[in-house]
C-alpha cells in the first residue's frame, strides 16, 4: 500500500457533503514560495496529492564554480603571499616596541658593542668603577611582611585632578549692547 500514502481517500469528505454539491473541481493551489505544492481532487475520488520537493527552509542552493573542492589560494593568486607570510616568522623591529627611545635601536646589540654580554666581557670606561651593593643597600630592596608604612602608601599613586569649570562666556543677542545708543 505504498501508493496509498501518497492518495487518501476520505469518505466523511466527500463532494457531496461539501458546499458546493457534487459540482466541486479539482483544486491546484501552489504555494508562494514554491517549497509545497499540494493537489486536492475532489469528486468520484477524493485524493491529496504532494507534488514537487519539500524542503524545511529553503530551496537548494544552484551550482557553483567555487566549491570546498578548489583551492582558494591557488584560485585567487595568493600562493606566494601565503608562503611568504607562513614559511618564516616577521621579526618586530624593537622600535616598534619602545618608541620613544632616542637613536637608531634596532641594530643588533654585536655590531656596536652595546649587547650585554659585550658590556659585561668589556665594560665601558667610566669616571667611577662599578661596585657590588652592600648588605645594608640590598637590605632597602627586600620584601617585609605587613602592610606598608602610611607614609609609602600615596607615593606611587598619581594626584587626583580637581575638575575646574570654564568660564562660559555669555552670547548677547542681536540689539543688545553694552554701551549708550544714541
Amino acid at each position: 500500500m505504498m501508493m496509498g500514502d501518497q492518495f487518501r481517500k476520505v469518505d466523511q469528505y466527500s463532494p457531496k457533503s461539501s458546499p458546493r454539491g457534487a459540482r466541486s473541481p479539482v483544486v491546484s493551489r501552489q504555494d508562494s514560495t514554491g517549497t509545497l505544492k499540494t493537489t486536492i481532487s475532489l469528486g468520484k475520488n477524493p485524493s491529496i496529492v504532494h507534488s514537487g520537493p519539500f524542503y524545511l527552509m529553503k530551496e537548494p542552493p544552484g551550482e557553483s564554480e567555487l566549491t570546498g573542492a578548489v583551492n582558494l589560494m591557488a584560485c585567487y593568486g595568493l600562493e606566494h603571499t601565503y608562503s611568504k607570510f607562513s614559511g618564516k616568522k616577521v621579526k618586530e623591529q624593537l622600535s616598534s616596541f619602545l618608541p620613544n627611545l632616542p637613536g637608531i635601536i634596532d641594530t643588533p646589540g654585536h655590531q656596536d658593542n652595546s649587547s650585554l654580554r659585550s658590556v659585561i666581557e668589556k665594560p665601558p670606561i667610566g669616571g667611577k668603577e662599578l661596585l657590588p651593593l652592600t648588605s645594608v643597600q640590598l637590605a632597602g630592596f627586600r620584601l617585609h611582611p605587613g602592610p606598608l608604612p602610611e607614609q609609602y602608601r600615596y607615593v606611587s599613586q598619581a594626584p587626583v585632578k580637581k575638575h575646574r569649570y570654564k568660564h562660559k562666556k555669555h552670547k548677547h543677542k542681536v540689539g543688545e549692547t553694552g554701551g549708550v545708543v544714541g
